[in-house]
């Protein structure tokens, strides 16, 4: 088996004869416009690569399977994934005209030539993601992606398929949580600690999990390039080296050697890494994601006005239906998860209106025109990002994971976590499409 490590996520696997694409992310920016490849991708778009026979899609997140990615790529190529309850993912492929689509079940081994396998692995605490464990070539290789398992749930993995020659593991979540909460300075950097501790656990747990003959952390090659964000790159999530660093005892405990890929990068069993330094000089600081801010700024910009909303596109009697529209839908629909809340939330578009949904137990939740001045979190979104939110297929993930929202939350407020799953698991995009036909906007 011949690995390519082509940044993120992205693997191009040459095994049994074949060639597979997993996870691929070539165009940028995603989540709202904020994030763009970094370092600086060598293998810039679809055309550069050899031209796989499979592809591989772990989830719909668009870092892993966007769609202006995915149409760089052949309409008849061979795809499985899993069949995930939104059908948010099977909706993307059809749109796009995907013909050869084959949805595999949770734990099924499915041969994709001889010798050759993948088995997709379901998160174990339900969310919409997935690992695969790809066989070939006598070696067995665990992609984690955005999965993050507990211990017990990797172990699992080996107890149904045998041991793990390779593990790319997952160790940098991304939300806008600590940065766009509001707080003083020693705050803010006592939560990113913890959330940088949280993805030093996240890969260990992988380690000891899994127990892999050899391991490397992934899923982290982004960065922030908007001028206002560039401040946040690194301060929340650990880098390539911390995270190598911060596992290097568990590691060495039970004998599992750690590898360090950079985009462009090749492996074989044989041969271990092979580093093609084909990113040299970009690091993982402030100052190289500075430099190559800089040096991007004019492709940047442009990058980024194609996915904000202009904050003048909706008058405010428009935007305040469309709300109410939106939330009436998303509250009857995710009414049993949130029974047990006592929660006030304040919604705020800038420069135009706010709202708020109020929550009591054993009541239904409903939304009402304007703040209350008891709300015990606050969120704020410009007018134009309302509005993409509402009749775009932009969602809540990607002004959570872009960085967009801020949030303000009352002194001794609590964890409203299924306020949260509420806006993060709600499958707007069949509502989004109808409010844009509603209004004669592009939902695309």
């Amino acid at each position: 088996m011949h690995i390519t490590y082509l940044g993120h996520a992205q693997l191009f696997i040459n095994a049994g004869g074949k060639t597979l694409l997993v996870d691929p992310w070539f165009a940028e920016p995603v989540f709202g416009g904020a994030w763009f490849r970094y370092p600086p991708p060598p293998y810039p778009n679809a055309s550069t690569m050899p031209h796989p026979n499979y592809l591989l899609l772990s989830h719909i997140h668009p870092d892993h399977s966007g769609p202006r990615t995915l149409s760089q790529l052949a309409k008849d190529l061979q795809t499985f994934a899993l069949p995930f309850p939104s059908g948010a993912l099977k909706r993307r492929l059809e749109r796009l005209g995907f013909t050869k689509v084959k949805w595999l079940d949770a734990w099924q081994t499915h041969e994709l030539a001889p010798g050759l396998k993948v088995t997709f692995v379901p998160h174990d605490r339900g969310w919409e993601v997935s690992s695969m464990v790809i066989e070939g070539d006598g070696v067995r290789v665990y992609h984690g992606n955005d999965n993050p398992l507990s211990i017990a749930a990797y172990q699992e993995v080996v107890q149904r398929l045998g041991p793990v020659d390779l593990a790319f593991l997952p160790y940098a979540g991304a939300s806008s949580y600590p940065t766009g909460f509001d707080g003083d300075r020693a705050t803010l950097l006592t939560r990113c600690a913890q959330k940088k501790a949280e993805g030093h656990r996240r890969f260990a747990e992988g380690l000891e999990g899994l127990k892999p003959a050899e391991a490397a952390p992934f899923a982290s090659s982004w960065a922030l390039l908007e001028e206002s964000e560039l401040w946040k790159n690194f301060i929340d999530r650990p880098t390539l080296d911390e995270a190598l660093s911060g596992a290097m005892p568990v590691a060495m405990k039970q004998g599992t050697h750690l590898l360090r890929f950079e985009p462009g990068d090749e492996w074989t069993l044989e041969t271990g890494v092979i580093n093609k330094g084909l990113t040299e000089g970009w690091g993982y600081n402030a100052e190289d994601v500075a430099r190559y801010a800089k040096q991007e700024r004019d492709r940047i910009n442009a990058a980024i006005a194609q996915f904000r909303q202009p904050a003048g596109a909706v008058s405010s009697a428009t935007l305040n239906e469309a709300v109410h529209t939106y939330f009436q839908e998303m509250l009857q629909a995710t009414a049993a998860g949130t029974a047990a809340l006592n929660l006030t939330v304040g919604l705020v578009a800038e420069g135009a209106r706010a709202w708020s949904i109020i929550f009591k137990q054993g009541q239904p939740p409903r939304l009402e025109d304007g703040l209350t001045g008891a709300e015990d979190e606050t969120l704020t979104l410009t007018r134009g990002e309302w509005w993409g939110l509402l009749t775009t297929h932009a969602n809540w993930e990607d002004v959570w994971y872009g960085y967009r929202l801020r949030v303000k939350k009352r002194v001794g407020a609590g964890d409203y976590r299924a306020f949260w799953e509420m806006l993060l698991n709600f499958d707007a995009e069949p509502l989004s499409e109808r409010l844009a036909k509603k209004y004669g906007v592009s939902a695309a």
